[in-house]
């Protein structure tokens, strides 16, 4: 399976924002699926070339690889941009090309993408070790521990299991940052230079360059080495001295495999002739390629890491932008004359829809019943939660949940609540069934506590989408926790942002505002072809959750109990943190009800499996009431509420356009709440720069 180079959502997003010059290699998928407003030139473009594209386009933001960006190119860039920040993403790692300092003093904020390649460089450097019948050396020295490093290292492990691994660190890193390799018989760490090469005869240098490696790689320990030992080098050629060069040249049997970009090797070429040892004439010549950071399956994974760092940075634009007006639903109807648009599905997400198009003077239809059967928004169960990691909890673990799009769901989410935080503040009636702040607790003797807290205090801390400061994180201790919930089991908890909404309520109270301003709700299902047939007269959006084509249903429970004694009081906003298949359980006190969500089943999942789940589900649940738990089953009044919310393979919603004047929004597993006020916005003005002569009328 492939993925495309572009999430759907990436897209709409980036079209939001203004030029981008895109000069570094790219897939084939991303050149397709990229947006009109990213222009493409080859990395081959002159110098002058550039200068002139940059005064041409007037670009917001460069995406470059290989390149050097001057104080020429610098200068052009703000001439040509004078207001604003400007954005200057690396695709790749490497920013020794890069003014650095100039981008800071014209206020260039520059971005790489590290990581992001090192699987495939990681396969490169094994491709070029594995030994003619298809077996890897028995030991194999790796130099540098970074991400190509950690990569090569769990690559070797999972290929041999007889391998022995010598690797290279710093004396200063702490053991516990090398992960499972530290602790695997086969991986030995070592400190010192001549003992990790000491006869070796099957090297891999990924040091990065710095003060420490530059020129590290001497004559003696070149001369230390196995004599017919191979040395694969996707470091910067730097790191050899001229002495190793020479040495190396005159070597029968040392073969140097060396992979960079085309100007790197031809610096090398030009350095080693200028030594007098010119790679024509070596005893055993070296191997120069460009092909460890060049299949299409790694253009892709850089080109999916750009588009989500340019999706952050439209994100940015976008909140801002809808800051800057207010979010209160008019009073009065649209105009006779204002356009129209249908939302198809009456949940939160399209409720959020129909606020955004209001505030936008359009004349704004709903469809879609308010059945149980309808979806996560229509059951009976009045809560939910707005917070940072609302949509992080993997429901489909696979390869395209990696940390590129699992932070941008967590900004989208912070994205959700600061709009939310307005929607609030500017539609009182609304504010008294939300309150704010949510409480995540961690259950005695799971895994893994103090790095989930760890990543819960590094997303409070660092600035929110708006611009606005983050703030410290706040723990409360067990005494405190018990005074407050009275919730046994649960060892550390912290507070972080967000909000616990009386959900029934808060939909009810938005139908009420949106009927008066004006928005007709008909409880009417449309089947595909009387939506089709709805885009050719208008703009239709659809935010059907489940039933829309492209999204993956994850199946999960809220549970309802009856609450005994002092069990849940005053409960609001808590999370208590399980890892799946149960997932984090989402509690309130509705009354004198116990609400409890928890649970992710997979589609594909058999009906035994997901029985495991429900019933391990309502352990945990037992486990933290269980007096009001043990009552309801005695009772029979236990309440068990099967719920299928949409989710998608990268965890990322879906906002893009479909056929004629349709476009398809939402759909991410617990998203809709959290999210639905950033993908309205977005909605909103991808359909307005469709029809320009549409002027948005904020009331």
């Amino acid at each position: 399976m492939m993925f495309s180079s572009v999430p759907p959502v990436a897209a709409s997003l980036i079209a939001t924002t203004e030029n981008i010059l895109h000069i570094a290699p790219a897939s084939r998928g991303w050149k397709a699926d990229a947006p009109g407003n990213v222009v493409f030139f080859p990395p081959t473009l002159t110098k002058q070339a550039l200068l002139i594209q940059i005064a041409l386009l007037r670009p917001s933001t460069l995406v470059v690889a290989d390149q050097v960006i001057d104080a020429d190119v610098i200068n052009q860039w703000r001439i040509s941009h004078p207001f604003g920040e400007l954005c200057l993403v690396r695709r790749g790692t490497s920013l020794d090309k890069i003014r650095l300092d100039l981008c800071e003093s014209n206020n260039v904020r520059v971005i790489n993408t590290p990581g992001v390649n090192a699987p495939h460089v990681a396969a490169y450097i094994a491709h070029w070790l594995t030994l003619a019948d298809g077996s890897l050396p028995h030991d194999i020295c790796v130099l540098g521990y970074g991400n190509v490093g950690k990569e090569l290292v769990k690559l070797l492990l999972a290929r041999d299991p007889d391998v022995r691994i010598k690797v290279l660190y710093r004396r200063e890193r702490v053991p516990d940052s090398f992960g499972k390799a530290s602790s695997d018989c086969r991986v030995s760490l070592v400190d010192d230079w001549l003992e990790a090469l000491e006869g070796a005869n099957a090297v891999a240098l990924c040091l990065s360059l710095n003060d420490e490696s530059i020129y590290r790689i001497d004559r003696t320990l070149i001369q230390c080495l196995h004599r017919k030992a191979r040395l694969v080098c996707v470091a910067k050629p730097d790191v050899f001295s001229d002495d190793a060069l020479q040495t190396l040249a005159i070597s029968e049997d040392i073969q140097l495999i060396l992979d960079y970009g085309p100007r790197t090797l031809d610096a090398f070429r030009g350095r080693a002739q200028a030594l007098g040892c010119s790679v024509s004439t070596w005893y055993k010549p070296p191997t120069l390629t460009t092909q460890a950071a060049t299949t299409e399956a790694c253009h892709c994974d850089l080109d999916y890491a750009v588009s989500v760092q340019l999706s952050l940075r439209a994100l940015r634009g976008l909140v801002r932008r809808k800051l800057a007006h207010s979010l209160a639903i008019p009073s009065r109807q649209a105009d006779a004359g204002a356009p129209r648009v249908s939302i198809i599905g009456r949940g939160i997400n399209g409720l959020l829809q129909a606020v955004m198009f209001r505030l936008a003077n359009y004349q704004v239809t709903v469809y879609g019943g308010n059945q149980q059967r309808d979806g996560a928004s229509h059951k009976q169960v009045n809560m939910r939660h707005l917070s940072a990691t609302e949509t992080t909890a993997k429901p489909l673990p696979n390869d395209y949940l990696t940390p590129a799009n699992q932070y941008l769901a967590i900004e989208c989410n912070r994205a959700g609540i600061e709009l939310f935080e307005k929607f609030l503040a500017d539609n009182p009636s609304l504010a008294r069934f939300a309150r704010s702040r949510i409480v995540r607790a961690y259950v005695d003797g799971s895994s893994g506590t103090e790095a989930a807290i760890r990543e819960q205090r590094d997303i409070e801390n660092r600035p929110w989408p708006s611009g606005k400061p983050g703030r410290e994180l706040a723990e409360i201790s067990q005494l405190q926790f018990q005074a407050m919930y009275g919730v046994p089991e649960v060892g550390r908890a912290i507070e972080v942002s967000g909000y616990d909404l009386e959900f029934i309520h808060l939909m009810d109270e938005m139908v009420a505002l949106l009927q008066r301003s004006g928005v007709e709700f008909l409880p009417r299902h449309l089947s595909p072809a009387q939506i089709a047939d709805l885009s050719r007269e208008h703009f239709v959006v659809t935010a059907m959750g489940v039933d829309e084509p492209e999204v993956i249903p994850i199946i999960g429970w809220f549970f309802k109990l009856r609450a005994v004694d002092d069990e849940g009081v005053d409960i609001r906003g808590l999370k208590l943190q399980y890892d799946l298949p149960i997932g984090v359980m989402n509690c309130r006190l509705d009354g004198n009800c116990i609400l409890v969500s928890a649970g992710q089943v997979p589609p594909d999942s058999t009906p035994q499996y997901k029985e495991q789940i429900r019933a391990a589900c309502l352990a945990a649940v037992s486990r933290h009431f269980p007096k009001s738990c043990s009552r309801a089953i005695e009772r029979g009044d236990l309440q068990q509420i099967e719920c299928a919310r949409p989710g998608t393979a990268d965890g990322l919603s879906i906002v893009h356009w479909s056929a004629y004047n349709r476009i398809v929004a939402g759909a991410t597993y617990a998203g809709g709440t959290t999210q639905g006020l950033v993908w309205a916005s977005l909605v909103q003005e991808v359909i307005q720069a469709r029809a320009p002569a549409v002027s948005a009328v904020w009331e």
